[in-house]
């Protein structure tokens, strides 16, 4: 089998890829690669594509590669391999000088071998339902520049179009000091979970109510290692699910700023 441009017609195979593997893209996840990346993909004319793999691009030096998946019953074929190779490849004759992605425990070696290196970590977190703190509001749409601000100060580089984006499925919330935004929040829905992230906050009960607000019948959220509020979440019965490490080839990533408490996702850092 060999790699090819994913057509818009197969984005619902590759969404049903994704959701064997337990995922929780939806289809509106997967067209934000087709209209604002690319994707490649092996297809054997099964219901789920064979293997994917997808790369964005924020700015002119910062790629991200993500869905790098395969069909649980072709792994070990080198399937992912190839998509990995194209990938940094393309990347890198399109001017990109830091290619990054979220690891898993298994991926992480693989891309190791590679030459990516680590950043940091984080783990996904199933949360439930979580005591309604005292803070947040929705967020309108005279906010929307703070919290772009906020993003782009924290993740490292603008990518306010992707944002933009999740805003248009899920309004966020934020909290409010002295006349600004100091805390902020975006949702989004999942094929099996409601996510929360990004998630910026300086304090950790500003975090917490965050939380609270995002997920008001629990879900997820990809939170980063030693945040100070973690065992207050697992007092209220959340447990971590898996953990991920953001790794980097090339150029190192724009430090990430201390009041990055979630990440958007390993697909979209």
């Amino acid at each position: 089998m060999r790699l090819a441009p994913l057509s818009p017609s197969a984005l619902p195979r590759a969404k049903a890829l994704s959701s064997l593997i337990g995922w929780n893209q939806t289809l509106a996840d997967w067209q934000v690669f087709t209209e604002h990346g690319a994707v490649m993909a092996c297809d054997d004319g099964q219901p789920e594509l064979a293997a994917t793999v997808a790369t964005l691009r924020y700015g002119p030096a910062i790629a991200w590669i993500g869905m790098v998946l395969v069909r649980p019953d072709l792994r070990r074929q080198g399937l992912a391999r190839a998509g990995m190779e194209w990938a940094v490849a393309s990347l890198h004759a399109a001017g990109a000088t830091s290619i990054a992605l979220d690891a898993t425990p298994d991926g992480r070696e693989v891309y190791r071998r590679m030459g990516f290196t680590d950043a940091w970590g984080f783990s996904r977190w199933h949360i439930p339902p979580l005591p309604r703190l005292p803070g947040p509001r929705p967020m309108t749409e005279t906010d929307i520049p703070a919290v772009l601000a906020l993003d782009a100060q924290h993740f490292g580089t603008d990518r306010a179009w992707l944002l933009r984006r999740m805003l248009t499925r899920n309004p966020g919330w934020v909290i409010e000091a002295g006349g600004r935004i100091v805390a902020a929040v975006l949702g989004r829905d999942g094929t099996r979970w409601r996510q929360a992230g990004p998630l910026w906050a300086q304090t950790a009960p500003h975090a917490q109510a965050l939380l609270a607000a995002a997920l008001p019948d629990g879900g997820i959220a990809d939170l980063r290692d030693g945040q100070a509020f973690l065992p207050w979440l697992e007092a209220e019965l959340a447990a971590p699910m898996r953990p991920f490490t953001r790794m980097v080839l090339g150029e190192p990533l724009p430090p990430i700023g201390p009041a990055c408490v979630a990440v958007l996702g390993p697909e979209f850092g």
